[in-house]
């Protein structure tokens, strides 16, 4: 089963997500993003990235120079790999889990691992997944893994933000995983 998750940035995707990952517990391996934000002007200025085993680091900044950039952010692929790839790897050889993506997006998918690893995870039916995409086909394998035969797509709102994770819960039961 693939669940999908989408919405307008900042909506509570990565919220939920972590709220997941705390009901389910040590059944999940993979990674999300958070926002980092300047402690005097509250103002974002980057991105990192942290991985089920606690591993994390900086992979988008306002400071960073480099030839990815996503508005303002550089981004900086290897730290992003170090991170998000070997949970993915692990997690595609291990049994009985599922996989976090937070998330298949611009940043992200400057990585050529990653998009190799996301393909392989997402068209594979034997890999269970979680993950958050844009809410627009920001490059082609968003759009693909979005009309992926059989993945249940989930728009989050402010109005079921708050209680999706339960129907995300009941949706994975009810399809015995």
């Amino acid at each position: 089963m693939k669940i999908l998750l989408t919405g307008e940035p900042g909506i509570g995707k990565t919220t939920l997500i972590k709220k997941l990952l705390q009901k389910l517990g040590k059944k999940v391996r993979g990674f999300w993003t958070e926002e980092i934000r300047d402690k005097n002007t509250k103002k974002r200025i980057g991105f990192k990235v942290i991985n089920t085993e606690g591993q994390e680091t900086v992979f988008a900044s306002k400071y960073f120079t480099s030839k990815h950039l996503v508005g303002s952010y550089g981004v900086n692929v290897s730290r992003f790999d170090s991170v998000a790839i070997p949970i993915l790897e692990k997690a595609i050889r291990e049994k009985d889990i599922y996989i976090v993506i937070d998330e298949v997006g611009k940043m992200e998918l400057f990585s050529q691992r990653f998009r190799e690893l996301v393909r392989e995870i997402f068209f594979n039916p034997k890999y269970k997944v979680i993950a958050t995409i844009p809410i627009r086909d920001v490059h082609p394998l968003v759009k693909e893994i979005r009309r992926l035969p059989g993945a249940v797509l989930l728009e989050v709102n402010k109005e079921n933000r708050d209680y999706l994770a339960e129907e995300v819960i009941k949706l994975l039961n009810a399809n015995g995983l």
